[in-house]
């Protein structure tokens, strides 16, 4: 094959512009075409190759936040199991002999370790304070219901001082016109 039906080769012998430009005048109208058909060539599969490259960065960033994604819900998911595996084992109770007793909730005390605290609209919820278990009182209005338990829980006898906020009531006001 010859330089002349090799276009690349044609190029790449001629490295500067002014030297490209002289040696256009050496070729005939079907042999520049013909080469400029191969840069085209060249150009539209550089292009198609950034493209692809360009593609394949996004499609492994995507992967990159799905798993990431992924690994979060896995260790959401895990926490949550473990942490309501911890309340439905903790009795509630103050007390205990030694660390494990704290932590795996096994009170042996009279009294519960509970905080009952008092919201702004008047109605309580219990927090225990070894697992941090929630009793809400529900609300009527809004239709939520009371977490199950709440009614004992709200009852349950604890030295603890109970917390609370400023209590206070929406109003209904009517404008005139």
């Amino acid at each position: 094959m010859s330089k002349k039906d090799n276009p690349s080769e044609l190029t790449n012998e001629k490295n500067s512009l002014p030297g490209f430009v002289a040696g256009l005048q050496e070729k005939t109208n079907a042999d520049v075409l013909a080469e400029l058909s191969a840069l085209e060539l060249e150009e539209k599969k550089l292009d198609l190759e950034i493209k692809r490259e360009a593609v394949a960065k996004i499609r492994s960033q995507r992967e990159n936040k799905l798993a990431e994604h992924r690994a979060k819900m896995l260790a959401v998911s895990q926490f949550l199991a473990n942490r309501k595996a911890t309340q439905e084992h903790c009795n509630h109770r103050k007390g205990g002999t030694g660390a494990g007793a704290v932590i795996n909730g096994e009170g042996s005390d009279s009294m519960f370790a509970i905080f009952k605290h008092k919201l702004p609209d008047g109605k309580y919820f219990v927090l225990c304070s070894r697992c941090g278990r929630e009793w809400r009182a529900g609300n009527k209005i809004l239709n939520i219901p009371e977490t199950p338990g709440f009614s004992e829980a709200i009852n349950w006898p604890t030295d603890n001082s109970p917390s609370g906020s400023s209590t206070f009531l929406f109003e209904r006001t009517y404008a005139t016109a």
